[in-house]
């Protein structure tokens, strides 16, 4: 039985080009479908991770503020801690926000905390 098998692989057979243009669409087609499913896959995944995420945490809501009042950038109140005193955090907020004014001139941000290191 052996011997049938090889003796059936030993005849070679021609592949004309249409039937390879046949083939080849084929694959090209299934190789796109593949790769388009998988896509739909990992953006199901994403949309579904993410909408867990917002679920998870609770949205901020801003306070309205009233249209009389000026428009001015809110000032944080410095947390001083015990070694450090007020001049000292007004002198470092400062340098800060100069610093920052010259070389970044729209990025916004508060001074929370200043510690001695």
């Amino acid at each position: 039985m052996l011997y049938n098998m090889l003796a059936a692989a030993d005849k070679t057979r021609t592949v004309e080009i249409p039937e390879a243009a046949l083939y080849a669409l084929l694959g090209f087609s299934v190789v796109f479908v593949g790769i388009i499913f998988l896509s739909a896959v990992v953006w199901l995944v994403g949309k579904i991770m993410s909408r867990g995420k917002s679920k998870a945490s609770p949205k901020q809501v801003e306070k309205p503020v009233a249209p009389s009042a000026p428009q001015s950038q809110p000032q944080a109140v410095p947390v001083v801690d015990d070694d450090v005193d007020e001049e000292t955090v007004a002198v470092i907020m400062a340098a800060i926000v100069a610093y920052y004014e010259t070389n970044y001139p729209k990025c916004e941000f508060t001074v929370k905390r200043i510690k001695r290191i």
